[in-house]
């Protein structure tokens, strides 16, 4: 980083190349696909089925946690000193919008011409205009790409963020941390502890709990808003230089340990509250590693990064290749166990490929056609701004989560 600073005592063109945490996208993307799967490839042994989902479910939980920190980390370190509303809007809504009204058509088609459904217009309409999230019905919410709930959310982040940003960056620097932990606090017992206080309904199975208490703890977007705003402090936290308590191998310990302590939780805070302190930390010690790496490490070697780039395609694409795939070869019935496992790296890998091509196809053009700051039109970079059209964070986009049986992902 240079030594001068902005007002807010951020470093002015301070290094946006943080590849690992592109990396880590990745990665947690494709624990939310081994979670997916466990609805579409049924093991005929009940011990690997139930080991299989055993071990896949919180990383399902988390990943939304994850992508939505992150996001708001992403877009505060990116951020130009002075912030152009409309810009932002029309780079997040070029980020969105092509790969989900490409993969809401893709949907449809699957749905009415190999599953005989007849399409929900009011659903529909909720789906394409990133409304579904905001409904208290469950199946409003996962209609048509189920995932696509995640973007919903990530909508409501992306038009508060030029609000949100001043506000984040008045926050003196020393105060960081008191706010961040207020908002983890917030986060990891106000908000379970306040579903509680929802008037009594039937349990879901599987998740153990009513359909209330799921909407706002795991979809509705104001309550996942506090993790975008808590990815932001950590942005900050980074940029200013304040310690963080733990180094990168540490966090990752944590969230290890967090991960396989979590389903000894009630089911109110198994689904975000007892992972969101590790992956904070995860996220800031990530960062920090980056900007101190002195040698290429697997994280952030360049084929993982490449992955990690892929990763909003690869999340909006791999619920359509779980469900067409299971419908042709029939796995949705109990298959063996080798059978199973081999069918699984088929359709990971059918879903890696129709990714990069949606990416190379849709998702990059879209962005340096519509979504660059070089645009007619857009403020010229000052030599104080951050390079944010540099960056190979990949700038967030959406994650998603479903049913009792789907879960979440997305950024870039």
């Amino acid at each position: 980083m240079t030594s001068s600073t902005n007002g807010d005592g951020t470093a002015v063109n301070q290094p946006t190349s943080l590849p690992s945490l592109t990396s880590l996208r990745f990665i947690v993307a494709v624990m939310i696909f081994l979670f997916h799967s466990t609805n579409y490839v049924l093991f005929a042994s009940p011990n690997v089925g139930e080991r299989f989902l055993g071990l896949t479910t919180m990383g399902a939980w988390a990943g939304m946690s994850f992508f939505f920190m992150l996001s708001g980390f992403v877009l505060t370190w990116v951020a130009r000193p002075k912030l152009g509303t409309l810009t932002h809007w029309r780079r997040r809504l070029m980020r969105v919008y092509p790969n989900h009204l490409l993969m809401f058509v893709v949907t449809a088609i699957i749905m009415v011409t190999v599953l005989n459904q007849v399409l929900d217009t009011r659903v529909a309409l909720l789906n394409i205009f990133l409304l579904q999230a905001w409904s208290p019905d469950l199946m409003d919410r996962i209609g048509f790409n189920s995932v696509s709930w995640s973007l919903s959310a990530e909508l409501l982040f992306y038009v508060a963020f030029p609000v949100l940003l001043p506000l984040v960056r008045k926050i003196r620097p020393e105060r960081l941390w008191a706010w961040l932990i207020g908002l983890l606090a917030t986060i990891t017992l106000a908000v379970p502890l306040a579903v509680e206080l929802l008037p009594s309904q039937e349990v879901m199975p599987f998740l153990d709990l009513t359909p209330n208490e799921f909407w706002i703890l795991f979809h509705f977007p104001p309550t996942r808003m506090l993790e975008f705003v808590a990815g932001m402090l950590l942005a900050r936290i980074v940029a200013t230089g304040r310690r963080i308590p733990v180094s990168f191998g540490g966090a990752m310990a944590l969230t290890v340990a967090a991960y396989a302590f979590g389903p000894m939780f009630p089911p109110e805070f198994r689904m975000v509250a007892v992972m969101v302190v590790p992956l904070a930390l995860l996220i800031a010690s990530g960062a920090v590693s980056d900007l101190n790496r002195t040698r290429t490490t697997l994280l952030s070697s360049a084929p993982m990064v490449r992955m990690g780039n892929l990763s909003y395609s690869f999340y909006l694409m791999h619920m359509q290749v779980l469900v067409l795939g299971s419908y042709l070869l029939g796995t949705d019935k109990p298959v063996s166990t080798p059978k199973g496992f081999a069918v699984l790296a088929l359709f990971f890998a059918v879903a890696v490929v129709l990714s990069w091509v949606m990416y190379t196809v849709v998702e990059r053009p879209a962005m340096l056609r519509f979504g660059s700051h070089s645009r007619k039109g857009a403020a010229k970079t000052t030599p104080s701004a951050v390079p944010a059209a540099r960056s190979t964070v990949a700038e967030p986009a959406p994650a998603a989560a479903d049913s009792v049986t789907e879960s979440p992902v997305g950024v870039r």
